[in-house]
C-alpha cells in the first residue's frame, strides 16, 4: 500500500497544473519555494512549475525558489511534523537535511504506526460490512428458494435443481457469517493497538483521535 501511495504521489507531483497563468505572472519564487518547502515538497517541483508556467512566457527563479524552499524546510523538518505526515499517510521525499532529518524520520516512523494501525482498523470496519451484507443477501434469496420449492407443480428435477442451489445459498451464508466473525475479532485487535498506541504516544504528540 505504502509503494502504491508513493507511486501515486510521483505520478501527480509530475502532472498535475501546480501553479495558475496569475501566480505565475506575480513571479514571488520565494513565496512559492517556501510554501514548497513548509510542505515537503523535493526540488524538483521547481520543474512542474517551469512547465505550468511555460504557457504564460514565465521562467521560474531557481535561485528564489530555492531559498524559499530552505526557509520553508525549517517548519517542516521537525518532529511533530513529521509525526502528522505519517499518521495522515503521507508521503516523504527525504527532502530534510541532518541533523532534522533525524528528527522527522522519528516522528513519522510514530506517525506511520499509527497510519497502519487505523488503515488495519478501517479494513476489518469494511470487510465486516460486506460479509454482513453478503450474510444477509444469502439469507433472502435462500428464502426465496424455499417459497419456490411450495409449488407442488415442481418437476422432479426442478426440485432437485431448487435444493442443490438451496444448499450452496446457505452455505454460503454460513461462510459470511464466518467471515463476519473473523472480521470482528480483527477489528478488536486493531482497537486494542489504536488504543495502545494513543495511551503510549499522546503523551507525547498530543491528542490526535
Amino acid at each position: 500500500m505504502r509503494k502504491l501511495l508513493i507511486a501515486g504521489a510521483a505520478v501527480a507531483l509530475a502532472s498535475c497544473a501546480t501553479m495558475s497563468k496569475e501566480q505565475c505572472l506575480q513571479g514571488d519564487w520565494r513565496g512559492v519555494g517556501y510554501g514548497d518547502g513548509a510542505s515537503g515538497y523535493p526540488m524538483s517541483r521547481i520543474d512542474s512549475h517551469a512547465k505550468a508556467c511555460a504557457k504564460s512566457g514565465v521562467t521560474p527563479d531557481a535561485s528564489l525558489y530555492a531559498q524559499g524552499r530552505d526557509e520553508g524546510l525549517v517548519g517542516y523538518c521537525t518532529e511533530m511534523r513529521g509525526f502528522a505526515v505519517g499518521r495522515a499517510g503521507g508521503v516523504y521525499w527525504h527532502v530534510c537535511p541532518q541533523p532534522t532529518e533525524s528528527e522527522f524520520l522519528g516522528g513519522y516512523a510514530d506517525g506511520e504506526r499509527v497510519w497502519r494501525a487505523t488503515v488495519r482498523l478501517e479494513s476489518a470496519k469494511s470487510s465486516l460490512s460486506s460479509a454482513d451484507a453478503r450474510a444477509e443477501k444469502r439469507a433472502r434469496q435462500a428464502d426465496g428458494v424455499e417459497d419456490e420449492l411450495r409449488n407442488p407443480k415442481l418437476t422432479d428435477e426442478q426440485t432437485r435443481e431448487l435444493r442443490d442451489r438451496l444448499q450452496r445459498l446457505r452455505r454460503e451464508r454460513r461462510e459470511a457469517i464466518e467471515d463476519g466473525r473473523r472480521a470482528e475479532a480483527a477489528i478488536r485487535d486493531a482497537e486494542r493497538e489504536v488504543d495502545d498506541l494513543k495511551a503510549m504516544l499522546s503523551p507525547h504528540y498530543g491528542r490526535w483521535l
